[in-house]
């Protein structure tokens, strides 16, 4: 073992093969972590999802391993908390490693966390008067098949702490790790988020004088953060994978930024969905569960966008399902430079909005169905990708297919019609008449848009028939006013039942 890597990657080998409640991927806060750490001065070279959430190691050896969490309102779990990080502190210590170990919790809640003493330790651990004062280390080779024969032959987190601990912590050790304990309390993931916004536009400027600074630090964030989760698509990644090194990042982020590309248009997507995240959970009284949840399809959603928003034809489609705009226009997309495309797409911001807004709700109430609680999440990972929803056959619209609704094989969302309504309507309808496959149900909020059947080959700007969605046939489709569904302030908390109203045979709005 001649280098620290090759510690890094022992102490890897005891972490990667954990069960699959333990490798369920992090925040978004915490990738908003990952990036300022990368914007700090002396930061050599960051980990995400390693050894702990953020792995940042610096140019004077100094090895920060932190620990991410999330709870506005619930207490954090401190002694699960403290023992994780003592355990990756002690095998350090046993494989004689020279990087200065700090261990760190960045934690956002509404009252400070004071860091456990050495009572409290003690008492975490659970040896009692068991611990010794101090522990002599094997030498790093040995160290190394020890921790592979004591420790690493379960792959449950606790009993492998536990494993370690009875045989290798001691009081000496305890009041080191203390001593190196740090505890950095983090703003809220909105203002956080403002606050990396900012960091990232001072350290690449935007080259358009006078140009929308908000956009830019929108391209920025979706950029650094699409950068960032790459990273969680790799398999057992040896060292060099997870790690980004600052000075490709700073590579990357320097020359993406220097013309406008396809990758321009997905980043400012990306930030978008990352903004109205932290908006949400913001302005919503949301469970830990239900912000759990939400991240997750956050995440994803920017996984799916970086996918469908590479290539003009994905960034058609999108725009073909959330613009008010009509066929003409749309149509005329694909021909325009990519600086007028980034603009239309900006121009559109509100009705990817609305698109998000509803798409994420019925996914939360769907996966709120199914899973009562972060421990069931591992065993329905699919439930939370927009992708398990997607018929990606389907290349004109983002035409979607949900299991649960058992009357319809296709829907859209489509986007509100608002001012000038019959005009918007009329654009809208014009386009969803011609797509393919032709969607039995839209998703269309508005109070003047009458309920019920209508029929693809004549005009919709009327409905002459109520009947249930079981009566439609392939050349009708049915309107569902969406009013069942709460995206607004104080309404992401309340769980609606699906099949209860939208994928219910008949709006429930009628029988009133």
């Amino acid at each position: 073992m001649n280098t620290e890597v090759d510690k890094l990657s022992v102490m890897y080998e005891g972490d990667k093969n954990r069960d699959a409640a333990d490798k369920i991927r992090g925040f978004l806060f915490q990738d908003y972590v990952t990036i300022m750490c990368l914007l700090q001065n002396q930061v050599k070279c960051v980990c995400s999802e390693y050894l702990e959430d953020v792995d940042v190691f610096f140019e004077d050896g100094t090895f920060e391993f932190i620990q991410v969490k999330y709870y506005p309102k619930t207490p954090p779990n401190m002694k699960i908390i403290s023992t994780d990080l003592y355990y990756q502190y002690l095998r350090l210590q046993m494989l004689r490693s020279t990087l200065k170990a700090k261990p760190s919790l960045y934690i956002h809640r509404n009252s400070n966390v004071d860091k456990p003493t050495l009572n409290e330790m003690k008492a975490y651990i659970g040896l009692g008067n068991a611990l010794p004062k101090s522990v002599p280390y094997p030498d790093a080779a040995d160290s190394a098949d020890w921790l592979k024969t004591k420790v690493y032959t379960t792959n449950k987190k606790e009993l492998q702490k536990k494993n370690l601990f009875v045989e290798m912590a001691s009081e000496d050790s305890l009041n080191k790790f203390i001593e190196r304990f740090n505890i950095v309390h983090q703003q809220d993931i909105d203002r956080y988020k403002k606050k990396l916004m900012e960091a990232l536009a001072g350290a690449y400027p935007n080259p358009v004088k006078g140009g929308d600074e908000e956009h830019w630090q929108l391209i920025l964030l979706g950029l650094s953060i699409s950068y960032i989760q790459r990273r969680y698509t790799l398999v057992d990644p040896v060292f060099d994978q997870p790690r980004v090194d600052r000075k490709e990042f700073d590579h990357y982020m320097t020359e993406s930024v220097k013309t406008k590309t396809e990758q321009t248009i997905v980043s400012y997507l990306a930030g978008v969905v990352c903004e109205k995240y932290g908006e949400i959970i913001n302005s919503n009284d949301l469970s830990d569960i239900q912000t759990r949840m939400l991240d997750m399809i956050c995440q994803n959603t920017v996984r799916w966008i970086n996918k469908i928003g590479k290539t003009v034809d994905g960034q058609y489609r999108l725009l073909n399902t959330y613009s008010t705009d009509d066929v003409s226009k749309i149509a005329g997309y694909r021909g325009i430079p990519v600086e007028d495309r980034l603009l239309y797409v900006a121009e559109c911001k509100q009705g990817f909005l609305v698109f998000l807004e509803y798409l994420w709700k019925i996914m939360l109430n769907i996966c709120q169905k199914k899973v009562n609680n972060e421990t069931e999440i591992s065993a329905h990972l699919e439930i939370f990708d927009p992708l398990f929803y997607i018929d990606s056959s389907a290349t004109d619209y983002v035409c979607l297919k949900f299991p649960e609704d058992q009357y319809v094989s296709h829907s859209v969302i489509l986007p509100r019609a608002g001012g000038n309504f019959k005009g918007v309507k009329r654009k809208i309808v014009e386009r969803m008449v011609s797509v393919s496959p032709k969607p039995g149900k839209w998703f269309f909020e508005n109070s003047k848009i009458m309920r019920g059947k209508n029929y693809y080959n004549y005009s919709t700007a009327n409905v002459n028939e109520n009947p249930t969605v079981a009566d439609l046939g392939e050349d009708s489709f049915y309107i569902e006013c969406m009013d069942c569904i709460g995206i607004d302030e104080d309404e992401w908390s309340t769980q609606e039942d699906c099949n209860s109203c939208i994928f219910s045979m008949k709006c429930v709005k009628e029988e009133t």
